[in-house]
């Protein structure tokens, strides 16, 4: 990873600290009313959020710069640019799907569903589960009660938003929430030496932020990136670009579309060409994704849309119809591959493990804040498991619920910090194994719970609390000064506490007064329908259900052979990497291969790798280095246009005047 310049050292100050919080503010008030009323771009939605890439750049350009120029000694020092960068990607971690799209309907979700369903209505209330973990006086009566109502519907004018009923339940569904996110925030710090120090993992995203905030020449007002003309260059043709696909909707006959996809689908219209997926004959340019793939290493760039394009190709020519292996089944192997990849790395930093253990048991020197982390991470794991326990979750369900969690973020964190991908989530889940055993196997009560953690804290994994601390620590560390461990910890667990309540207030205001999204091309009938309808329907309805009639949805192939086809593979393909420096396909492209996240991005890898290669063979490093600033220009080309129109849009729903929702990145 690339440091900054050095610089005197200063201390975290108040203003950096003030600057962090009123981003992380604005972050969490506005997010849902962006996301989910107006339907919008997502304000953070990647591990580079388009937020943070123009906050940044705004405060560098508009403040910084003038101050280098004219009042040097006024001006934020590397180090205090980097706690704001880090305070704002905290922030990040909860208003959408990092938490609260999920965490906020539990209270009231089952009986929007109860009053629809008598089946579940009567299995739900043989459930016992406690009171206090929903908003409604009574469960028998839940489902006509006001706060489910009005919540799944509008108040009406005059009528007052039911604070009081929600204090209880958010502070019972809290506690676990308060376990998990320490959890995860802790494992982040445990990681972060094994992965930075010692594998140096190359974070392309962290080495993105540094080079933003890295510190001018003396005498100058901006850095060497905000100098370059290729930069400037770069991000005007992304906005002229993007913003005239965004204009055409407005103005259709006056601003043609700039097209920066293609359709090839009417060409391959025939059999067999019909059956060639669709995402690799119809797909889009994500500059995002193109310039990051430019600071990740060629040779994983290569296995991400390599291995994804192989695969595909592979299955088309022995199984077009997908008869013997369906979607469903490639799922389950991503779960057996997920297991082998979570094993890898364990077994990659077990000297790091070890010495953290007995640093944890006093036996050995404490280090880099990791025996504080490991306390930490012990208590919330305990916090987590008393927590279901007392709810009425079964042992070895608990067990499950709190691994999978846990496994969840740490695969997405490794695959951000390998291979740059602002864009991702690894779909694992223990359901995929459950629904393979007997449902005598399991109480309703546990599946609920399990239901509900699964769609609230493994989904999660898109927006997750790990990788965004371990990115905000590393950047931290890496500039100039490094504020003190205890400081930065401090500030960042206040910033979620903050952020946190911000978030309570500004859902509930969203949910209670607008029933369904002002965007007018959706047709789902509810903001955040996602979150408040399908997966409580999927999670807490169905999979209970499921488990009650003793059947499971039956399966067209053997789970157990695809999962562990998916271990076999991975652990292959780990001995190769391991071996063989030259080995084309790594584990990390494997993982991904199947996920919707791969199918949307590997156009862009294709091109980001393509022109990495091309231009280390032509120029090698010098030029290289030379054309960093241009792939940095098409990163914020791309969040510019996405935020400009994100603003334009906001500022038309707000008014109340029509608007069209253009989005330039996967949602």
């Amino acid at each position: 990873m690339e440091g900054l310049q050095r610089r005197p050292p200063r201390r975290v100050t108040a203003r950096a600290v003030g600057i962090g919080l009123l981003v992380g503010l604005l972050i969490a008030v506005v997010t849902p009313y962006n996301d989910y009323v107006v339907n919008n771009s997502f304000i953070v939605g990647s591990y580079f959020p388009p937020i943070i890439a123009v906050g940044i750049a705004a405060i560098v350009l508009l403040i910084n710069a003038p101050l280098h120029r004219f009042a040097p000694r006024l001006a934020l020092a590397p180090g205090e640019l980097a706690v704001i960068l880090a305070i704002g990607l905290m922030a990040c971690a909860l208003p959408s799907q990092g938490l609260f799209r999920e965490f906020m309907p539990l209270p009231v979700a089952p009986f929007n569903q109860t009053g629809q369903n008598p089946e579940f209505r009567t299995l739900f209330e043989k459930m016992s589960l406690p009171s206090w973990l929903f908003a409604v006086k009574d469960i028998h009566t839940g489902d006509r009660e006001r706060v489910v109502t009005a919540f799944y519907g509008r108040l009406q004018p005059g009528e007052r938003l039911p604070w009081d009923q929600w204090v209880r339940p958010l502070i019972g569904w809290g506690v676990f929430a308060f376990g998990a996110m320490a959890a995860l925030v802790s494992v982040a710090v445990l990681l972060r030496h094994q992965w930075t120090v010692n594998e140096r993992l190359p974070f392309p995203i962290a080495q993105l932020e540094l080079m933003l905030i890295a510190p001018p020449e003396p005498g100058r007002a901006l850095n060497e990136v905000f100098r370059s003309k290729g930069f400037w260059i770069a991000l005007l043709l992304v906005l002229t670009v993007e913003s005239s696909s965004a204009l055409h909707h407005y103005l259709p006959t006056q601003v043609p579309a700039i097209p920066f996809q293609y359709d090839f689908r009417s060409i391959f219209s025939d059999e067999p060409w019909s059956r060639l997926p669709g995402w690799l004959k119809s797909n889009t340019i994500y500059f995002t994704l193109l310039g990051l793939a430019y600071f990740t290493q060629t040779r994983v760039s290569f296995s991400l849309w390599g291995t994804a394009v192989l695969l595909a190709v592979m299955r088309w020519l022995i199984d077009p119809t997908a008869a013997y292996l369906p979607d469903a089944a490639f799922n389950d192997q991503q779960l057996g591959a997920a297991f082998a990849f979570i094993g890898g790395v364990i077994w990659i930093g077990r000297r790091q493990w070890k010495e953290i253990a007995c640093s944890f048991i006093g036996r050995g020197k404490p280090a880099r804040g990791e025996k504080t982390a490991a306390v930490v991470l012990a208590c919330a794991i305990a916090l987590m498991i008393a927590w279901l326990l007392v709810v009425g979750c079964s042992v070895g369900v608990t067990l499950i619920i709190v691994v999978m969690i846990l496994m969840a973020h740490v695969i997405t964190a490794r695959v951000v910090a390998e291979t740059g991908l602002a864009f991702v989530r690894v779909h694992v889940g223990m359901d995929q194994i459950i629904t393979a055993l007997p449902p005598s196997l399991m109480s309703t009560k546990s599946a609920y719970l399990y239901g509900a953690s699964h769609y609230t804290y493994m989904q999660s994994a898109r927006e997750s609390a790990t990788v965004f601390t371990m990115h905000g620590l590393n950047v931290v560390d890496a500039a100039e000064p490094s504020p003190p461990p205890r400081n930065i910890a401090g500030i960042l667990s206040g910033t979620m506490a903050i952020a946190a309540i911000a978030c309570v207030l500004a859902s509930l205001w969203c949910y209670y007064h607008y029933a369904q999204s002002l965007d007018p091309t959706d047709t789902t009938g509810l903001i955040n329908h996602y979150g408040v309808q399908n997966w409580p329907k999927t999670f807490l309805v169905d999979f209970p259900t499921q488990v009650q009639r003793g059947v499971y949805a039956a399966k067209a192939y053997n789970p157990w052979y695809q999962i562990g086809a998916g271990i076999v593979v991975m652990i292959l393909l780990q001995a190769m990497t391991w071996r063989f420096t030259a080995w084309p396909f790594l584990p990390v492209g494997y993982l991904m291969c199947t996920s919707w996240y791969m199918y949307s991005a590997w156009l862009s890898i294709f091109l980001g790798w393509i022109a990495k290669v091309i231009i280390l063979r032509v120029g090698g490093a010098k030029l290289f280095n030379d054309l960093k600033p241009v792939f940095i220009g098409l990163i914020f080309g791309e969040a510019m246009a996405t935020a400009l129109w994100l603003i334009v849009t906001l500022i038309l729903a707000f008014s109340g005047r029509e608007f069209y929702v253009v989005r330039f990145l996967p949602q």
